[in-house]
């Protein structure tokens, strides 16, 4: 990433645009802008207060550089942020910033024990999806249970991405062990053999 930086500023430079020196104090200048309360004479006594002067400044800085007049005394608009994160990121990424997003604006459930409801409640609706709806309709169920599923991710501070990561590589190091100790097509052996080899692979693995 560094070396893509130092290549732009060169081609910048060369074509006499900025240089390398106005990437850093751009860059400067931007950390001191957003942070009045550390190089300046705003007040930001909570970490709430921090992040919601840090959107109101970059809302007046965009709004400048469209030429709009900002508004002030606002919370800058949070749709066009999470439009952005469903957009731009992998789905399972994008879940996990909307969810974050949306609960520091206080779209958010009291306790955990409303996430868990939500979560039943979901699974509950993919099933009856499965019994008897479209595809297209299972499917919207089945994004309603995994976003769910983020939520309680979020709530417990554990990283859903991190987790599938890890998921895949035991999987594949446990299939990599059954088809190692099948002597003939994986597909000739019952249900039971297949169980009773990926759980030795198991203790194999130690996981």
């Amino acid at each position: 990433m560094l070396l893509q930086v130092l290549l732009q500023a060169q081609i910048a430079s060369e074509a006499g645009q900025f240089d390398l020196g106005d990437v850093a104090n751009g860059i400067a200048d931007k950390l001191i802008r957003r942070h009045p309360h550390v190089f300046g004479d705003g007040v930001a006594d909570t970490p709430d207060r921090v992040r919601e002067q840090w959107e109101q400044i970059k809302a007046a800085e965009k709004a400048a550089k469209s030429g709009a007049e900002p508004v002030t005394g606002q919370r800058p608009e949070v749709s066009s942020k999470l439009d952005r994160y469903a957009r731009t990121l992998p789905p399972l990424t994008a879940s996990m910033k909307i969810s974050r997003k949306a609960a520091e604006v206080g779209f958010e459930w009291d306790g955990v024990d409303g996430v868990w409801e939500k979560f039943y409640e979901e699974l509950d609706e993919w099933h009856a999806a499965i019994e008897g709806e479209s595809p297209a309709r299972q499917q919207e169920e089945l994004g309603d249970l995994l976003f769910t599923i983020v939520n309680l991710a979020r709530w417990y501070g554990l990283d859903p991405e991190a987790a599938l990561h890890g998921t895949n590589q035991r999987f594949v190091q446990r299939f990599s062990k059954v088809e190692a100790a099948c002597d003939r097509p994986m597909s000739d052996y019952s249900l039971e053999e297949i169980e009773a080899i990926w759980q030795q692979a198991k203790r194999q693995l130690g996981h």
